[in-house]
């Protein structure tokens, strides 16, 4: 086994420096591109840190539930943002959803201070038999604005619901929350307002949610320095 395929122990620890957990990588976890580790397998489905398609998906989950709780049987769809796609495929009604902001978190627990630009030290990881072999792992919040639209083909249906999906989500802040969110809250309803497409008027009502998760960066120093050494853009030490 090459030392780019050997197993590596993995210590999580909290922005304390405090070890929360051990893993054990899986024997076929390779180190393909140190430039970008990818260790998102490396958790549990309970442990997983949150994402952007992570969130989408269970919001879209939590919508098809509470319909099926509800006994709707023509349910409206979460999709990505609309149009250019015809109303027509959708029925009377879509909610969409789109990322308007996306930046460093702040630095302080209101949101209020300076944005945290830098990542920061977690930890590093290394085995005693390769000890020059070290992946370490940084982490940063950030902060997202995202926007669900309720479209429908009259006022009445988007009105109506704009409040379900408001009430859906903020009710449901504790599932974001264990999910991997550290903050998710609604933030705000804007204008009403409708668009034409073709010679029908489609109605929205736009909804926003702040969203905030820490993302988790994996570096293979050590492989790296090598690797520059090797081509000759560091100096050798």
């Amino acid at each position: 086994m090459s030392e780019l395929e050997e197993n590596i122990k993995i210590n999580i620890l909290d922005s304390y420096g405090e070890i929360l957990n051990v893993i054990n990588a899986p024997n076929d976890f390779i180190i393909e591109n140190p430039y970008n580790v990818n260790i998102g397998r490396l958790f549990l489905e309970t442990e997983r840190p949150m994402t952007l398609d992570n969130f989408f998906e269970i919001a879209s989950k939590l919508i098809k539930d509470s319909q099926d709780r509800e006994g709707i049987e023509t349910k409206v769809k979460l999709v990505e943002e609309y149009p250019p796609q015809n109303m027509s495929e959708y029925g009377d009604e879509v909610i969409t959803f789109k990322v308007v902001e996306r930046k460093p978190g702040m630095m302080n627990t209101k949101g209020t201070g300076r944005p945290h630009r830098k990542s920061t030290f977690s930890h590093t990881e290394r085995t005693p038999q390769l000890p020059n072999k070290i992946v370490t792992i940084e982490s940063r919040p950030v902060d997202h604005v995202i926007e669900f639209n309720c479209w429908g083909t009259s006022n009445k249906i988007v009105n109506k619901r704009a409040i379900w999906l408001e009430k859906l989500f903020i009710n449901s802040a504790f599932v974001f929350e264990k999910t991997g969110a550290e903050r998710f809250f609604w933030k705000e309803r804007l204008s009403d307002t409708y668009m034409t497409v073709g010679n029908q008027r489609i109605f929205s009502r736009p909804i926003r949610f702040f969203l905030r998760f820490r993302e988790f960066d994996a570096k293979a120093d050590s492989i790296i320095r090598k690797i520059l050494v090797d081509i000759n853009v560091l100096p050798k030490s």
